[in-house]
């Protein structure tokens, strides 16, 4: 009786997980899908850990859930124009993150072989590149192979599709300015034993995104660690947590963080042309 009981209460849970799926699907979507800011939160100066967050998720949000388990170093939260009806602006604020993020790893002497640069959902996009651009180890969560076919079938970016067909835009728009920068075409140089975990069910991203990402992973990286969990979206991100304590060894005692936390907008005169160049063959 009590094993049916613990039954029940795990199909009860997984059902819930998979309403907070269709709930985020309706959430709002920013007004403004050219925001190119962010926001910084600054964490342990001695953890060599970076967290990329989801789109349109405060930190606050994340750290309750369980997707940020890990002392870091820095966690980013995603500007609204990663995910933008500008293509254009998708890389500019996703160059503008990694610009950062490579500065703080340097000015913290972080040694390539022992960064750790943690992606979740949207956030896969600056964390895969700057894995590759600098040599670290890679903790991808949902990720899709490419952003230009991910904006352009995912339910969950249907509004940044339909104001982008209204500008005008179609996908070869997109297919054109995110040239180089998918995280399929950025997996040759991220560190060995890399761990990427895939939703089987996860609505937000397409199958045919995930099973590009899992070609790519087949074809460029060696000793990843792929996970594939029959989750939704949510639930991959909330269980990440317990994966990337499991896998990585690392510690999660800090409770605490310096706020107010710095805002960046990369498109700023006085940094832009510290932005490092998409890596385009």
């Amino acid at each position: 009786m009590r094993l049916e009981h613990t039954k029940f209460l795990a199909r009860f849970a997984s059902a819930m997980l998979d309403v907070v799926d269709l709930l985020l699907l309706r959430r709002g979507i920013p007004a403004d899908d050219r925001e190119i800011a962010f926001r910084r939160i600054d964490g342990n100066p001695a953890s060599t850990v970076i967290y990329f967050l989801p789109w349109c998720t405060p930190f606050v949000f994340a750290h309750r859930a369980g997707f940020t388990p890990l002392d870091f170093l820095a966690c980013y939260e995603m500007p609204t124009g990663i995910v933008s009806s500008e293509p254009a602006l998708c890389v500019q604020a996703m160059l503008g993150l990694v610009s950062d993020a490579e500065r703080l790893l340097k000015q913290r002497d972080v040694k390539a072989g022992d960064a750790v640069i943690v992606g979740l959902s949207v956030g896969t996009y600056p964390a895969t590149y700057l894995a590759n651009r600098v040599g670290a180890r890679l903790f991808s969560v949902a990720s899709a192979d490419r952003g230009d076919l991910a904006i352009w079938q995912s339910p969950a970016t249907r509004i940044i599709k339909n104001r982008a067909v209204k500008r005008g835009l179609s996908l070869k728009h997109y297919s054109r300015a995110l040239s180089g920068s998918h995280p399929a075409e950025n997996l040759t140089g991220i560190a060995p034993n890399s761990v990427f975990m895939i939703g089987n069910s996860d609505p937000y991203v397409p199958p045919d995104r995930k099973r590009g990402l899992m070609r790519a992973i087949e074809t460029y990286v060696h000793d990843a660690n792929v996970i594939e969990l029959d989750a939704g979206h949510f639930k991959t991100l909330m269980v990440s947590g317990r994966y990337q304590r499991r896998l990585l060894g690392k510690d999660c005692a800090r409770r605490t963080w310096r706020l107010p936390v710095l805002f960046w907008r990369a498109a700023s005169d006085s940094h832009s042309a510290e932005l490092p160049s998409l890596n385009v063959s």
